[in-house]
């Protein structure tokens, strides 16, 4: 088989935080995922490829794409097939979707077959050609459901075959809920490999099972994953990181000694305990001396919180370590739901952007 690539929860948009308007008029952070995107591409001509595979959730908000958003990515798509000679399928995921169900008139991604590529919007697709052999199924509502879907495609097939699905794998994030599919259950299917889209970490999950992991870091509940893309080949999957910022964290497990090589180039949030603005502010600018690029600071009143002081930052707790710490504390039979519920209270209310 010739080499290929595979990229996966893109979610191109118009991004608010920490983003500019570039003089192209593109999102500056929508650029630097079509930058990702091409550098994929590039790397799959480097490797004596052809073919780009995504595994869903090329788009971010579902059944409204702004054409701020889908006319820069047409064009880079466009530039990729015609300039480059790669050609690009993509997986339908939820995010593309403007219901429930995968179907090609309510996708947004069926936008782009007028440029060339190959929309995979229903169950059945396999492969542009023998040496590619992908079998993908694109975003199924129901697990029992995804799962009759994989076990139809014949036995006999799958040795030589890698599936692509875009679905929740347990175990990829911890804390997550289990949703009943698991690395194990798919390493028994007997597929050459599985690659699977949706959650944005990517995570070799062994026996030739992966999470492919978004393109590029997108969110504060991507703190600590893996984002990039893969190159595979007949004996070998690489996985290569993004180039894009990270979102990072400054809490009570920071070596100060470590702050400078952890907050250059990346988004940074951190928490700092002080009543006086020149310390919050003599905190926001070390961030950038040392190569920030952005800051959320969060104010607490709590002695334990980080503080910048003459040589560095001082560790402590954040306040979603406090709050997780409360949630473990008082022992609730959905421990997990209810600390994941708490974490998107948090994010949705942070909206101090530097």
């Amino acid at each position: 088989m010739k080499p290929y690539g595979v990229i996966s929860d893109t979610h191109n948009h118009g991004w608010s935080a920490f983003a500019t308007t570039l003089p192209s008029g593109v999102n500056s952070r929508l650029q630097m995922i079509l930058d990702e995107t091409l550098r994929c591409a590039q790397e799959v001509k480097k490797a004596g490829g052809s073919v780009m595979y995504h595994g869903g959730d090329l788009f971010h908000v579902r059944g409204s794409i702004a054409p701020s958003v889908l006319n820069p990515t047409m064009d880079m798509y466009r530039s990729i097939i015609t300039d480059l000679g790669v050609q690009i399928v993509i997986l339908a995921g939820n995010h593309d979707l403007e219901g429930k169900e995968s179907t090609r008139i309510s996708s947004a991604i069926t936008a782009l077959e007028g440029i060339g590529c190959k929309v995979v919007n229903d169950f059945g697709f396999r492969g542009l050609a023998a040496s590619d052999n992908v079998a993908m199924i694109p975003w199924n509502p129901s697990i029992a459901g995804l799962k009759t879907q994989i076990e139809s495609i014949d036995p006999s097939d799958r040795a030589e075959c890698d599936l692509m699905i875009h679905a929740p794998v347990d175990g990829v994030i911890p804390g997550i809920p289990d949703h009943g599919l698991d690395a194990g259950y798919l390493q028994s299917l007997g597929f050459r490999r599985v690659f699977c889209g949706h959650y944005h970490a990517h995570k070799d999950l062994g026996g030739g099972v992966y999470s492919i992991g978004s393109l590029t870091p997108q969110t504060w509940s991507d703190v600590g994953a893996k984002a990039g893309f893969l190159i595979v080949s007949e004996t070998d999957v690489r996985w290569m990181k993004s180039r894009a910022p990270e979102f990072v964290e400054l809490d009570a497990s920071t070596d100060p000694d470590d702050v400078p090589l952890i907050v250059d180039g990346n988004y940074v949030r951190a928490a700092i305990h002080t009543a006086k603005v020149e310390e919050v502010e003599g905190l926001r600018e070390f961030l950038f001396k040392h190569g920030a690029a952005g800051v959320v600071l969060n104010v607490q009143k709590s002695p334990t919180a980080i503080v910048r002081t003459g040589g560095g930052i001082k560790k402590g707790a954040t306040l979603d370590q406090s709050v997780h710490d409360y949630v473990k504390g008082i022992g609730h039979a959905r421990e997990a739901d209810v600390a994941k519920l708490c974490q998107e209270v948090l994010d949705s209310v942070r909206a101090v952007e530097a």
